[in-house]
């Protein structure tokens, strides 16, 4: 199965234009914004404390050092601008402009690592790929919500951008500016950014050196870096294994591994494939993902020590990944200017199974695909074009089941879109979402001055202006607190300021932005306590004494629940349309919290309001 080359893509202002503006539809489409929660929510937290720390200073997180907020500068910005805007607005602004600048990093990296129209394709593919790394259902780069990750991320991309074009003091610059803002997610650029510079000269080899003043720093007992040499001990060890394990490489999912893998052979294949400057990021890439992976199985699985599972080189994987997205986009570009649409629905068949729920299958068609030339050298081509239509009906199958899974859960969300964006959650179908830009990237190549403005004007802009209003992507239950921001009376009752607030089980957004009050117990609260041991024993202790009133409160919610659907089963009106009167009806049962004007661990004297 071959297609045409099409003509050179003539550069034009227009043409410039057309593409960012298809890379920001990509952005607004793909990364849609989900509100203050996830880590915003942590970042939140961390910003309030510096603005009212006689009201947050009581908070778990806050009253056992913060976890790693003393070693990011995002937290002290954020408190600072909250004295000009709300959070609500504040974080939805500064996750777009975050994701921006991510897009505009990449880009500057990309045009010094590949050929003009490669380039443009591997950037497409950073923005529409999936982003997943590490433990795949918990982190991804350039994510949806405002914190520093993002940013960091960005401006690694910027530094290697610089480290490519020779610039060694901006591009340091840029590394330092990046650790500012999230120190792991630089220390694991760094782990790629060192085996480059090798590369480049061996001479950086001596950089290893700096390794001793750390490990007199670890001897001599000075904080963070005595870490070093300590262990976590038995019971710390416990609650970081059941809470956090994603710092552990053997708590990892087979999935995990599956993913990772998929990375490890696109890379090196590129490699080989790509050379040049991008070919030997590729190896640097590899390079990192040994050292990273490598040291978290010793350090960290193996000898248990605290500092090391503090820096989470894990995370390496992030840039990694992101390299190997582009890798994809490229290789697919090599083979369409190649004239050959066989080995490239092969490749996009292959990594659709990967992501997909195929298991380990993918590996057939991604290790056929390297092979493809030299098996098809002596065939017919009939041979090459059963193999492209044969990866085209895999690729439709798989879509077709997700299509239908997506629309199981539409159809239970009483197809609102608001509960359940299912246009979205079609589009980051991988095939989808990178192929119908590269389609129309092809039409654009084919058209002509006038046909290009006419598909400016008529597709492009409306699809930019569509996207815009679709990137809001907040659920009611999300904009209900929001727009509640700081209404300590909510409930009709005075809150002491010094008070710490249950609210339900798993929000913070109800204490910290609701009521303007510190958290008793959440679990996410305790994501930083790979950085506190004393952090993690409280947060086990506050979890016992509150898991009896957690499992009468599950009891009724149960109850509840079974009581609705029998009302349900019962009622002419269907149940989806009162869910503004269900929400006001649950409010004060499902969120009642308990206040105290006493500090944890102390909870006398509390009282159940409405």
């Amino acid at each position: 199965m071959s297609l045409p080359a099409p003509p050179r893509l003539q550069h034009s202002r227009l043409t410039a234009i057309a593409a960012a503006a298809l890379g920001l539809i990509l952005i607004l489409q793909l990364r849609r914004y989900a509100g203050i929660n996830h880590d915003s929510v942590l970042y939140l937290g961390q910003a309030l404390v510096r603005r009212w720390p006689e009201i947050y200073g009581n908070d778990l997180v806050f009253v056992h050092g913060g976890g790693q907020s003393q070693y990011t500068l995002f937290p002290r910005l954020v408190a600072q601008a909250l004295a000009w805007t709300d959070p609500a607005t504040l974080f939805m602004w500064g996750a777009l402009a975050a994701h921006l600048l991510f897009a505009a990093a990449g880009w500057f990296c990309l045009t010094a690592l590949l050929p003009r129209g490669q380039r443009y394709w591997a950037w497409l593919g950073v923005l529409s790929l999936p982003t997943m790394y590490g433990m795949v259902r918990m982190f991804g780069y350039s994510e949806q919500f405002f914190t520093p990750r993002p940013l960091a991320e960005g401006l690694c991309l910027l530094g290697i951008g610089m480290l490519a074009r020779q610039r060694w003091f901006l591009a340091a610059a840029c590394m330092a500016l990046a650790a500012l803002f999230h120190p792991l997610q630089a220390i694991a650029s760094a782990l790629i950014v060192w085996p480059w510079a090798v590369m480049q000269d061996r001479r950086w080899l001596h950089a290893a050196w700096f390794g001793i003043p750390l490990l007199g720093l670890a001897v001599g007992g000075v904080p963070p870096f005595a870490g070093l040499l300590q262990a976590a001990d038995e019971n710390w060890l416990y609650i970081l294994r059941d809470n956090t394990p994603q710092l552990f490489l053997t708590r990892w999912t087979t999935d995990d591994f599956r993913f990772l893998l998929m990375d490890v052979l696109v890379l090196a294949y590129s490699w080989h494939a790509l050379r040049g400057a991008f070919g030997a990021w590729c190896v640097a890439g590899l390079a990192g993902l040994g050292l990273g992976l490598g040291s978290t199985l010793l350090l960290v699985d193996g000898l248990h020590l605290i500092l090391p599972a503090g820096l989470q080189l894990w995370r390496v994987h992030w840039l990694a990944h992101w390299l190997a997205m582009a890798a994809i986009a490229a290789l697919l570009h090599r083979d369409m200017q190649a004239k050959n649409g066989s080995r490239a629905l092969l490749l996009a068949f292959a990594v659709s199974l990967a992501w997909g729920q195929g298991g380990w299958l993918w590996l057939a068609p991604a290790l056929l695909y390297p092979a493809l030339p030299r098996i098809m050298a002596e065939r017919p081509p009939r041979v090459e074009r059963l193999v492209g239509w044969m990866s085209a009906a895999g690729i439709l199958l798989l879509f077709a089941s997700y299509a239908y899974s997506e629309f199981v859960m539409f159809r239970m969300a009483h197809y609102r879109l608001d509960l359940y964006a299912i246009d979205r959650r079609l589009l980051v179908f991988a095939p989808l979402a990178l192929g119908l830009p590269l389609l129309g990237v092809r039409l654009w190549e084919r058209l002509a001055t006038g046909g290009r403005t006419l598909l400016f004007v008529l597709v492009l802009c409306p699809l930019v202006m569509v996207s815009a209003v679709r990137w809001d992507l907040r659920s009611p239950e999300v904009l209900a607190f929001e727009r509640a921001t700081f209404r300590t009376d909510i409930f009709g009752v005075r809150i002491p300021e010094d008070a710490q607030v249950l609210w339900g089980y798993e929000t913070l957004t109800g204490p910290w932005l609701v009521l303007q009050r510190a958290s008793f117990f959440s679990p996410h609260q305790l994501s930083g306590q790979v950085f506190n041991r004393d952090m993690a024993m409280d947060g086990r202790r506050r979890l016992n004494r509150l898991y009896p009133c957690w499992k009468m409160i599950d009891f009724a919610r149960i109850a509840r629940e079974q009581q609705r659907s029998a009302r349900a089963a019962t009622s002419v009106m269907p149940r989806c349309s009162r869910p503004v009167q269900q929400e006001r009806t649950n409010v004060p049962t499902t969120s009642s919290c308990p206040t105290s004007n006493h500090s944890a661990p102390q909870v006398h004297g509390r009282s159940w309001t409405r």
